[in-house]
């Protein structure tokens, strides 16, 4: 029930993070002069933590020795 919980939250994580970068690639934040083009680069830095972080969550490896298999 836990891998459930855990995997829809990864989607969920990931659905917001491509939904945010999708509004700043095609969105009014195109048009974001001076110090708010930080403002738009910490949001798209922040979209793909997010989808980073959602697909560690979907496919979340508790031993940690996922360079094992490719060692072999």
């Amino acid at each position: 029930m836990v891998t459930g919980i855990r995997r829809l939250g990864g989607v969920v994580a990931m659905a917001a993070g491509i939904a945010c970068a999708a509004w700043l690639a095609f969105g009014p934040p195109q048009d974001w002069e001076g110090p708010m083009r930080y403002v738009r680069f910490a949001l798209g830095l922040a979209s793909t933590g997010a989808i980073t972080g959602g697909a560690r969550l979907i496919f979340w490896d508790p031993q940690g020795d996922g360079g094992a298999a490719v060692a072999e």
